[in-house]
């Protein structure tokens, strides 16, 4: 599935979620249903994972600014032991990212990866925090704690829920490291470098995500909206095109024409307008069907001028009398003429032609690659127009000859008997 697929699959939405978003909107936390609940997660976090592959070398330079100096300038012990806490948990944090962001094979674990690298970063800094308590490399790791918690909460805006979690189980993993290398934990510290900014952060979190599920539900909403005009745009565009198709078929069997004249150019039209390539229209009469018009028959196909009515592929169409595409037929049936000889067709279409409960013959027509859906509905409403036509056309001829008018009649009291 490519990208435009895929978009197009992710706004997608039924009646029953659009009436899950609409009340949604209403709602101060905006809450969605299990799926949308689900779409809105990885919403979030593609949202996140691109910010982060378009900003990790800027993170990085960041990074870096920050962290030279400071192990250039301030050269104690206490700062070096500081670089095991606020530095390479960081470092290895951010090379994490970059691979998720660069490497194909772990792509698919991005977003395990991202919460993982706040997990490790967030550990390092509360344990420098403990480790250090008050002084100047404690209130770095500090700072530090409280920048990683503005910039998953507030920058890259993970979702909140996910996010506190990650936090409170780096927390709680810090402080057992602390309890079991007998640090001494200061719990005012640890409230003011850590649990106060985390619940702010939270907080701010939690607004910034019903401000985004809010456009989430919003986008969706006119998404669907949008692809509904579409679609009744493309209905109409379809019905108007239609109905010129209809008004041109009239217009081509107008007049008082004989029936072979019409079924004549009933096929230039099917040729012209429905992409048939060769074709044949055949009359009932008595038991047998008789051809009138044909367009580009091969040889073989032009010699069956006369076909019994319940044999072969017509036979059994007309007896169905339902429009019927055949794609396996038999050799040299309606074979296509080709720059390199002839061709099987790759589709033979047979329409009966029914007035009423009356039979008056069949049209069958092929082509390569087959007729599609709208070709075959565009047929199925000009059965009617053509099926009137065609019985007028044989009531005018056979006025005109009186013997096969008194084989007409008989054949239709036949045919409803």
């Amino acid at each position: 599935m490519n990208d435009a697929e895929q978009f197009q699959t992710d706004q997608t939405i039924d009646p029953q979620q659009e009436s899950i978003l609409r009340d949604a909107l209403n709602t101060f936390m905006v809450q969605f249903d299990r799926d949308l609940e689900q779409r809105y997660k990885q919403h979030s976090h593609d949202r996140t994972l691109d910010l982060i592959n378009r900003s990790i070398y800027l993170m990085l330079g960041l990074y870096l600014l920050v962290v030279v100096p400071v192990i250039l300038i301030v050269k104690t012990p206490e700062m070096a032991a500081w670089r095991n806490y606020g530095v390479y948990p960081i470092a290895v944090a951010l090379v994490g990212l970059w691979c998720c962001t660069r490497l194909d094979w772990l792509r698919p674990h991005a977003i395990s990866v991202m919460y993982l690298a706040l997990w490790l970063s967030l550990s390092g800094t509360i344990l420098g925090v403990i480790r250090f308590n008050s002084s100047f490399p404690g209130q770095v790791s500090s700072f530090e704690s409280i920048y990683l918690l503005i910039i998953a909460f507030s920058i890259l805006r993970l979702p909140p829920r996910q996010t506190l979690i990650t936090a409170i189980i780096a927390a709680v993993f810090a402080l057992a490291i602390s309890v079991i290398t007998a640090l001494n934990i200061h719990l005012l510290l640890i409230m003011l470098s850590f649990s106060i900014p985390l619940m702010i952060c939270t907080v701010n979190g939690y607004i910034l995500d019903i401000s985004a599920r809010r456009n989430f539900a919003n986008n969706l909403l006119l998404a669907h909206e949008s692809a509904q005009l579409n679609r009744w745009r493309a209905q109409a565009e379809k019905d108007a095109n239609r109905q010129q198709q209809l008004n041109l078929f009239m217009g081509q069997i107008a007049g008082n024409l004989t029936p072979s004249q019409l079924l004549e150019r009933v096929l230039g039209y099917l040729v012209q307008h429905v992409g048939a390539k060769i074709g044949a229209a055949y009359m009932l009469e008595g038991n047998q069907l008789i051809r009138k018009a044909s367009w580009a028959l091969s040889g073989e196909a032009q010699a069956r001028e006369v076909v019994p009515a319940d044999e072969g592929l017509l036979g059994a169409a007309l007896n169905q009398r339902l429009l019927i595409q055949q794609h396996q037929v038999p050799k040299h049936y309606l074979d296509l003429e080709t720059g390199q000889g002839k061709s099987p067709p790759g589709a033979v279409l047979l329409w009966p032609l029914i007035q009423g409960d009356h039979p008056l013959g069949i049209i069958e027509i092929a082509n390569f690659e087959g007729f599609d859906q709208e070709q075959q509905t565009l047929i199925s409403e000009l059965h009617h127009p053509l099926s009137f036509s065609l019985q007028s056309a044989q009531h005018r001829q056979h006025l005109l000859d009186p013997v096969s008018y008194t084989h007409l009649r008989a054949h239709e009291t036949d045919s409803y008997l």
